[in-house]
């Protein structure tokens, strides 16, 4: 069969065929209106893989340009050091919202994804709405407290003197943003899970653009006009993004098949309970993630001998840089969850697994290609973050030591993808605390503070217990009996 064409009953289909049927297709079923479904439960593999994988890897390099660009911004402004570990330890305390979001986002995926694999509309469109009415709730639940106790949280993740104050400003900035962030996030998943991944890229690439322009204006300011911000002007500039991706969003949204998701707000009972039975593990585990984040900041912040700055601030800008490898990765995890979950819905569960290996290999290939980077030029890499000559050492020792690691984190996040699509949360956050609670912060602590590594250790520990957390989720895919979850 020709690459370029996909089988839908006896006939076979031509992309453009079925991007004109997905705009101009009748109303009558899922289906009809959205042929992408063919391409993800009847076309070649291969081509359903890269149909979905593309648009969202451009997305996600966009993504890693901005963080990369955000991250050179504030290396040259003064007081760089501590403005790059506010940032990185802002980060972080954001992620203990960011949990409750991405496991709201699974309960979406998953529900929507089998609703139109199922060809059931008006479970589609109902699984939308109540998650949209959910995002803004969440969003209020934990934008408000995070915002006013912002100081308490990046001191109890180990922000100390200069950083301190920083790092509570920029988390406290973008807190208040977040309701644009929950709707944004949801609206994407509703539209990722309908096989529709250009419209988040278009909207994503919006949004880069308007962050990195205010980011340059209110970070260093303009003479006369706009006085410099520092870390805060990056802090304004994200959470004025935010309200834009959230327009776009939902503009998309409008136009979809499931459009009438934005219409007749009512909470309903039932459908929360549906998307909590499936979202808590997947909170669950971003909740795990986010503190074994903060642990691993945390032991970095007990490095003697001033060793502990430094080391905060490499591992921030050394996270930016790893993402050129790992954001293939985040790609190839948002297109196998439609492709597991809309096979799934079809009872198609051996078309289901093959998919999502066939999504894993491809992201392990790519993301060990790119990780040999860090192996041949990482000090080329290192040097545009920093002027600071201690930081680059730091900085090219986690490259190196990480790059080994990188296929492993591709199974890792791509068949986690896979799994929520599934709706099978719960082993997943069950191999995720394994890995990271009980292995990753025990062995950081025993290799950088009882064996006295340093950085280094602290380095070791995290490509360790990366590769140990990608055969464990390997190992249950290929075993497990995530094929039979009910949603």
């Amino acid at each position: 069969m020709n690459y370029r064409s996909c089988i839908r009953g006896n006939k076979g289909v031509s992309y453009l065929q079925l991007e004109s049927i997905f705009v101009m297709g009748s109303n009558s079923s899922i289906r009809g209106r959205n042929d992408a479904t063919a391409i993800i439960t009847s076309g070649p593999i291969w081509s359903a893989v890269w149909y979905l994988t593309w648009p969202s890897a451009i997305s996600t390099f966009i993504m890693t340009f901005y963080n990369i660009v955000n991250r050179i911004f504030l290396g040259h402004v003064p007081n760089a050091e501590a403005s790059l570990a506010a940032s990185g330890i802002g980060g972080n305390a954001l992620n203990f919202q960011m949990a409750l979001l991405f496991g709201l986002s699974a309960g979406t995926s998953a529900l929507v994804s089998r609703s139109i694999g199922e060809d059931r509309r008006s479970d589609a469109v109902q699984a939308a709405r109540q998650s949209l009415i959910l995002s803004v709730l969440a969003a209020v639940l934990t934008g408000v407290p995070l915002a006013l106790c912002a100081k308490y949280l990046v001191s109890a993740i180990g922000a100390s003197g200069s950083v301190a104050p920083l790092a509570a400003s920029y988390t406290a900035i973008i807190s208040w943003a977040s309701i644009p962030l929950f709707v944004n996030m949801i609206a994407t998943a509703i539209l990722r899970s309908q096989g529709d991944v250009r419209s988040p890229l278009y909207s994503g690439a919006a949004v880069i653009v308007v962050n990195v322009l205010l980011d340059w204006l209110l970070i260093f300011g303009i003479d006369g006009v706009i006085q410099p911000m520092g870390i805060r002007g990056a802090g304004v500039a994200s959470g004025a993004s935010r309200v834009v991706g959230m327009l776009l969003t939902l503009w998309f949204v409008r136009k979809s098949m499931l459009g009438e998701a934005l219409s007749h707000w009512r909470l309903d009972l039932r459908w929360l309970s549906r998307i909590f039975h499936i979202g808590w593990p997947a909170s669950g585990q971003n909740l795990v993630m986010s503190l074994a984040s903060a642990g691993y900041l945390r032991i970095l912040g007990m490095l003697p001998n001033g060793q502990a700055t430094p080391a905060q601030a490499a591992f921030t800008v050394a996270l930016a840089l790893e993402a050129l490898a790992f954001q293939p990765g985040i790609a190839y995890s948002m297109a196998a969850t439609p492709l597991v979950g809309q096979n799934l819905g079809a009872g198609q569960p051996k078309r289901a697994e093959r998919s999502a290996w066939v999504a894993a290999g491809q992201a392990a290939a790519i993301m060990g290609l790119i990780a040999s980077l860090f192996l041949i030029i990482p000090k080329t890499l290192a040097k545009p973050f920093s002027s600071d000559t201690a930081l680059v050492p730091l900085i090219v020792a986690y490259l190196r030591i990480n790059s080994f690691s990188e296929p492993f984190l591709a199974l890792n996040m791509v068949l986690r993808g896979a799994l929520q699509g599934a709706g099978n949360t719960f082993m997943p956050f069950v191999l995720t605390t394994v890995s990271l609670l009980i292995v990753r912060l025990p062995l950081e602590w025993l290799l950088a503070i009882h064996f006295k590594m340093g950085a280094a250790g602290a380095w070791w520990s995290m490509s360790l217990t990366a590769c140990f957390g990608g055969a464990l989720m390997a190992i249950w895919f290929k075993f497990g009996n995530w094929r039979e979850t009910k949603v």
